[in-house]
């Protein structure tokens, strides 16, 4: 009896055992927060783009500079403040085919660029706040008939392989018959390929947000030789790119844009870059302002 009750004993412990194993394994796993991997590494790591003037862009001197590096700078700086020692600013590569997937799996913290805020996207990422407020429109050469969407009816019209929200805005424009007969989509890797495409004649239009169009003009080599036409065909609110269910980091990111929208620093970023002596001008319009002024929250 008592060798019975030591058996029972002893395959009780190893059933538990077992349990405990089973339920360690099956259970999901927390991964490391963006800021406790901060803390330990001494990292950020931020996706910027390469040719989308002026948000990252190379210079005639061949630096890696603009808008999303200076933006991306303040957030670096405030987590040397935070955590009270250096944190290394690791820049990069990232373009509208892989700037999801970056982030999705943590080769960067933050993806800082020209990334539409959209709700399918949200499906696998999260968005900071919006910072950046635009509109797409198209860029034709110089005295070109295309003036509206309809004139596209036939065309050829290059837009960024992973702008999806570009996409769906001339999809849609399609499918409600304001350019009938369809225009052909033809896509490109980054903007500065479509441009090229533009300019070698294999597309007659290139589409997307006013912002990069006012960008691709502005570093043409004769830049009087294209216009952006057309009104906006859909609003594009810009967010950075961060890990999904990583509120701490969110709401750190979020509290430093809130901090530049109210002290002045992001003003002074945007006329840098959007100002009269800046790379692109694109004054803010009233929808811009009131947004900024919107996300202005109270302490």
């Amino acid at each position: 009896m008592r060798k019975s009750r030591q058996h029972v004993q002893r395959l009780g412990i190893l059933v538990a055992f077992f349990v405990s194993i089973i339920f360690f394994f099956s259970s999901p796993v927390m991964a490391e927060g963006v800021l406790d991997r901060i803390e330990k590494s001494g990292k950020v790591s931020m996706g910027h783009r390469e040719g989308a003037v002026p948000f990252g862009y190379i210079n005639e001197q061949g630096e890696w500079v603009g808008f999303g590096m200076d933006l991306g700078a303040q957030i670096a700086k405030a987590l040397e403040q935070k955590f009270g020692k250096p944190i290394e600013y690791v820049k990069v590569p990232m373009n509208p085919k892989n700037r999801i997937p970056l982030v999705v799996n943590r080769t960067v913290d933050i993806g800082i660029g020209s990334t539409t805020i959209t709700l399918e996207r949200e499906n696998v990422v999260d968005f900071s706040l919006p910072y950046f407020l635009t509109g797409t429109r198209l860029l034709v050469p110089k005295g070109s008939p295309i003036r509206d969407y309809p004139d596209l009816a036939g065309k050829r019209v290059g837009l960024g392989q992973g702008s999806t929200a570009n996409i769906k805005g001339l999809q849609n424009a399609i499918d409600t018959k304001l350019i009938d007969p369809p225009c052909e989509m033809v896509l490109f890797e980054d903007h500065t390929k479509g441009f090229l495409a533009l300019q070698q004649g294999k597309i007659h239009a290139y589409f997307t947000d006013a912002s990069m169009l006012a960008g691709m003009r502005a570093k043409a080599q004769n830049p009087e030789e294209w216009e952006i036409v057309a009104d906006y065909l859909t609003y594009e609110p810009y967010g950075f790119i961060l890990p999904q269910n990583d509120s701490p980091w969110r709401d750190f990111v979020n509290a430093v844009l809130i901090g530049m929208f109210k002290d002045g620093t992001f003003d002074e970023i945007y006329n840098k870059w959007f100002g009269p002596q800046g790379e692109v001008e694109l004054p803010m319009t009233n929808e811009y302002k009131i947004m900024i002024n919107a996300l202005s929250f109270p302490d």
